[in-house]
């Protein structure tokens, strides 16, 4: 066994080994996230030190600003993954994008100039935070009803979505929801008031059932770091081992193997 493994047997509370992050902006110089690959490499090393194993890179696109393409994808992810080869060997890297919603999305998807996320059905599309709860149910009855499978990225951040049977009406209709590991643990608004009621909704909303999936969103080391071990720890303690294992590993292992929940 290696020392991680014999470390997180130690400390059974601590680490969840075999957890699969599927929203990242991990790949250098695409995005807005990491800037360089030595910075890529220690984003990883820091989620692998959590129990990490698995992580779909998912740059940003949207039709306005980044319009990354799956060949650019291709060839940082061959780059980062001879990076990282040596020193976490058993670290799995999958393509994916996250997609800023917008007309002819389902198009592009079809003609493979856009990502699903490790090549499954699964999509993770994002909106603007001002996105009215329209735009958000058409997309999602647009995507559903092309044979794709909706998962909405940090669904904490769409206030239209806090309206009583807005999240149960979603997921009636195909949609699968994200939430940020870190929002649960600590946000970064600048009103202390408003971040403890968020919080409180975001621990709420997942301790109910709604949340599907869980991601890092990670960008870099300083601002939205990769920490999911801190609210594993805490789905642990609040909702019990079986629900922190199903939503750290078991839901996104789903999306590796292309599987409905």
């Amino acid at each position: 066994r290696s020392a991680m493994e014999r470390k997180t047997q130690r400390r059974p509370d601590k680490i969840e080994l075999g957890v699969v992050d599927i929203h990242t902006h991990v790949l250098p110089g695409i995005d807005d996230g990491a800037e360089k690959m030595a910075l890529s490499y220690r984003m990883l090393r820091r989620s692998y030190k959590q129990g990490v194993r698995k992580v779909i890179a998912t740059p940003h696109y949207a039709a306005y600003h980044w319009r990354t393409k799956p060949q650019q994808i291709q060839e940082l992810m061959e780059k980062l993954a001879a990076r990282v080869r040596k020193a976490m060997p058993d670290l799995e890297l999958y393509r994916g994008q996250e997609i800023q919603y917008f007309e002819g999305m389902v198009e592009m998807l079809r003609e493979g100039k856009l990502l699903t996320l490790a090549g499954s059905r699964y999509v993770l599309t994002e909106f603007l935070p001002t996105s009215s709860w329209s735009q958000i149910e058409c997309a999602v009855r647009e995507l559903t009803m092309a044979g794709y499978l909706p998962v909405l990225a940090h669904i904490e951040r769409y206030q239209c979505l806090r309206e009583k049977g807005r999240l149960e009406e979603l997921m009636k209709e195909g949609a699968y929801l994200q939430m940020n590991y870190g929002s649960l643990t600590k946000l970064s608004h600048f009103w202390k008031i408003r971040e403890r009621l968020d919080r409180r909704w975001c621990r709420r909303t997942l301790l109910a059932g709604y949340i599907s999936f869980l991601g890092t969103d990670m960008h870099g080391n300083r601002h939205r770091v990769p920490n999911s071990a801190k609210a594993i720890a805490w789905i642990r303690k609040k909702g019990g081992s079986e629900l922190a294992r199903q939503l750290s590993i078991e839901n996104p292992e789903k999306i590796i193997l292309d599987e409905k929940l």
